[in-house]
């Protein structure tokens, strides 16, 4: 059930008419009841896994609850692993074995022993499991802790613990929200604050425009013909599609999040922000403060401060390393193939160099710059690295990768062939970007302030365009493969 679909709004306003039509006390059953509905929509067969997550993290935290009550001074690090081990199995079974075996085989082959050949799963990927899975990790490792670093208590509804795994605004491609962002909503489940509904369809909408007017016309007007058949295309002309796609992905994902906040907010609960204007970053490790927010948040939370961080003794070359591994799983945790290792890797080498520049100067990531030129410079070289960078992201493999970036050296001198209506929506999208923050706020309170007869309106011309334009698998989220 794709989001910018006539589908999934009319799945919506019901199960929101539901909500606040039966008792307070049916209401946690209602949002259960409906996210599990909505993931079984994709796939029944799949149901089982993400049941069998939600069963495995709110057992699992109950157990070593106990054990940490009994033995408050005992890390138990082989209950730990158990409990973690099951839970991240699905996702190394679906996302990962195939490739593990694909490079087991190939280092067997180099050693000599060509006859090795593993089974393979060879089987879709079940959709949005990345992203329940993490938020599962995060449960389970907050609830392990011992108290005097930061434990808390295990939930004790198994009603209420699936819902806060399965709530179906977030469900498939996050925000990855953590115990403290919804569990507490869930146990005082809110009313309705003022402004909150016309805040909810502003996001909504939004979020419904972003996908079908800017991603999908920019991807199918400049973006795909290239990555399709680059030997077609001059080396000016993949450098636009570049843009394109870095201009059609930030549209995309945000989209997801604006339509999961937005959501979210027509049952009165707050998800967390996801992103925050990312291409006006002067530095990469900025960069990483504005995109996929709640990712970044979770891997320094959960890699990089267990590592050591930046506090680590024994040298900064340990700080460096941290960084470095903290990218690389961020690089992996959107694919298993050898381009999102490099592409890790190739941020962790530019976020660490953050890091040296911020040793040297004393300015964080966010500070201001001295000067227009310093801001210019920086920000310029930050962008064109994320742009590049794109190149792994979108290319299959490491091969079609490196073709793509050489055929950049193509110095045929065309006009890029493009439709008029994909050069507007590709100079719009990136004047909205890199408009002021303020706009982006302004326009959303000024909208919670209208008639409920103008909400009704956009969500009505929503509704249109959604059943005019969404039109199936094929424009589905990009995150939706994650």
């Amino acid at each position: 059930m794709l989001f910018h679909t006539l589908d999934f709004l009319v799945f919506l306003a019901l199960t929101v008419a539901v909500y606040w039509w039966v008792p307070r006390r049916a209401r946690l059953w209602v949002l259960c009841l409906s996210s599990l509905l909505f993931y079984g929509a994709w796939s029944v067969a799949y149901l089982p896994v993400l049941l069998g997550v939600i069963a495995v993290a709110f057992w699992g935290g109950l157990w070593l609850s106990r054990r940490r009550a009994l033995h408050p001074d005992r890390t138990d690090i082989p209950a730990r692993v158990l409990v973690l081990g099951l839970l991240l199995a699905p996702l190394l079974f679906f996302k990962y074995w195939d490739w593990l075996a694909w490079n087991a085989e190939t280092l067997a082959t180099w050693v000599g022993h060509p006859e090795l050949a593993l089974p393979r799963v060879e089987l879709p990927l079940p959709v949005g499991i990345s992203f329940f899975t993490f938020q599962a990790l995060a449960y389970v490792i907050d609830t392990a802790r011992p108290d005097a670093h930061g434990g808390k208590p295990p939930e004790r509804s198994p009603l209420r613990f699936a819902t806060f795994i399965a709530f179906f605004p977030q469900l498939v491609a996050g925000p990855i929200v953590r115990r403290h962002e919804l569990l507490p909503q869930l146990h005082d489940l809110p009313l309705l604050r003022d402004g909150q509904v016309g805040s909810g369809v502003y996001r909504i909408a939004r979020g419904m425009a972003k996908k079908v007017l800017f991603a999908d016309v920019v991807r199918v007007g400049m973006v795909d013909p290239v990555f399709s058949d680059p030997g077609r295309f001059t080396g000016l002309e993949i450098l636009v599609a570049l843009y394109a796609y870095t201009l059609q992905i930030y549209y995309d994902f945000s989209a997801y999040t604006d339509i999961a906040i937005g959501a979210g907010r027509l049952f009165g609960i707050e998800l967390p922000e996801n992103f925050r204007r990312p291409y006006k970053a002067t530095c990469v490790a900025g960069f990483w403060r504005r995109w996929h927010i709640t990712l970044s948040n979770w891997v320094r939370d959960y890699v990089y401060y267990p590592l050591g961080g930046s506090r680590v003794e024994g040298g900064q070359w340990k700080v460096y390393r941290n960084i470095m591994a903290t990218l690389v799983i961020i690089g992996i945790w959107h694919g298993a193939a050898w381009n999102f290792v490099v592409y890790g890797t190739l941020h962790g080498a530019a976020v660490a160099w953050c890091r040296y520049r911020r040793k040297v100067t004393g300015r964080r990531p966010d500070d201001p710059l001295p000067s227009t030129w310093a801001f210019a410079w920086r920000w310029l070289a930050t962008f064109h690295f994320v742009v590049l960078a794109r190149i792994l992201f979108r290319a299959d493999d490491l091969a079609t990768a490196w073709e793509l970036f050489t055929d950049l050296f193509d110095p045929t001198l065309v006009m890029p062939r493009y439709s008029l209506l994909a050069w507007s929506i590709f100079g719009l999208g990136f004047a909205i970007h890199f408009s002021p923050d303020r706009w982006s706020r302004q326009a959303e309170a000024w909208f919670a302030r209208q008639s409920p007869l103008l909400w009704a309106g956009v969500a009505a011309a929503v509704g249109v365009a959604c059943m005019t334009l969404g039109s199936g698998e094929q424009l589905a989220f990009i995150y939706y493969q994650f």
